[in-house]
């Protein structure tokens, strides 16, 4: 049985805060962020993964006044309008995105787990905790992961160039050559793993299994309660989060209004 429930309101509250600390943490570097509904509205350039409000939702209804000004946050920096949904979110937010017209662009599903120290399983790679002077590296090994392994596009890059290094970011090496990465941030209690990527000719080697197990175990050291990840649907990462124990706890419903 799983260690909670999915209808836990105040559970979905905390990591949707989590999220949205994250959120106003990457903002850090040349992003922008304000507050909205107990959330964060995130920009960090036009297309990029960064820009969209989270976490948003939880604290209570959604006033006209507010969420008008939430989307000229969006509007007045050339971007559309883009919201991830928690399921247990206030009613009213479904309304609002229902009357103003906004279409669904992606289901991601919030797994969700206590954080042990697990044995290690067997894999190639040598996992590596990144010092600072590797962030870019790092980041271009994401990409890398993200882009099925091509060099990412100089746009992308300009947009991900943004992301300050968070205080766990780690590679993966097969034969001395960066062949996976993951990151973890600390939020509180609250362990968020993210950036899972895998270069393709590295797969199938348990090479995300692996950093999964060992962001839990750093979890587990930095005395958090909860590790929580965010996956597609049947995607790869969904399987490997499910086989390290992680259950699935709500769908996230990502939106978009364009002008």
């Amino acid at each position: 049985m799983l260690p909670f429930s999915t209808a836990d309101f105040q559970l979905a509250r905390r990591l949707e805060a989590a999220e949205a600390a994250n959120a106003f943490s990457l903002a850090a570097g040349a992003a922008e962020a304000e507050p909205f509904f107990g959330g964060c509205a995130l920009f960090g350039g036009i297309g990029s993964p960064m820009t969209h409000a989270l976490g948003i939702g939880m604290e209570g209804p959604a006033g006209d006044a507010e969420f008008d000004r939430m989307e000229e946050f969006f509007r007045s920096r050339g971007s559309a309008a883009l919201i991830d949904l928690c399921p247990l979110s206030h009613p009213t937010f479904l309304e609002q995105i229902t009357r103003r017209g906004y279409k669904v662009i992606e289901l991601n599903n919030l797994m969700l787990r206590r954080p042990e120290v697990l044995p290690d399983i067997p894999c190639e790679a040598r996992l590596i905790r990144c010092e600072p002077t590797r962030h870019e590296e790092w980041l271009d090994l994401m990409m890398r992961g993200f882009s099925e392994g091509h060099d990412p596009s100089p746009e992308m890059l300009t947009l991900t160039r943004v992301l300050p290094a968070v205080d766990f970011e780690f590679i993966a090496e097969l034969n001395g050559r960066p062949a996976g990465g993951g990151a973890l941030a600390i939020l509180g209690d609250i362990a968020m793993l993210f950036g899972d990527a895998t270069l393709p000719d590295a797969r199938g080697r348990g090479i995300q299994q692996a950093l999964i197990r060992h962001r839990l175990a750093v979890a587990a050291r930095e005395g958090c309660q909860w590790a929580m990840a965010t996956v597609i649907p049947g995607s790869g990462s969904h399987r490997n989060y499910e086989r390290q124990g992680f259950g699935f706890f709500y769908m996230r419903v990502n939106v978009m209004r364009e002008w």
